[in-house]
């Protein structure tokens, strides 16, 4: 009891990995992950949700999801300001 389940590592993992293919496939929104599979996808994290009720088959009794925000990351630059003299 108390242990992390096994998919929930590779899961992130694979969302890092393929996160560019996955904001083309689905743009910015909630994504419900399960097993490296996109389970539920919605605007809104609850939107997210019951689309991944929707789409579990009704045998699966339990499943450990992780849920992630897809968007763009928008590049920064650090701006440091001449020394004046």
């Amino acid at each position: 009891k108390g242990a992390t389940p096994p998919n929930i590592f590779t899961d992130f993992d694979w969302v890092r990995r393929n996160e560019k293919a996955l904001l083309e496939q689905y743009g910015e929104c909630s994504i419900i992950v399960y097993r490296e599979q996109v389970i539920g996808v919605g605007a809104t994290y609850d939107e997210a949700l019951e689309d991944a009720e929707r789409n579990l088959p009704p045998d699966i009794k339990e499943v450990t999801p992780i849920h992630e925000r897809l968007h763009h990351r928008h590049p920064f630059f650090r701006v440091r300001p001449k020394v004046a003299k």
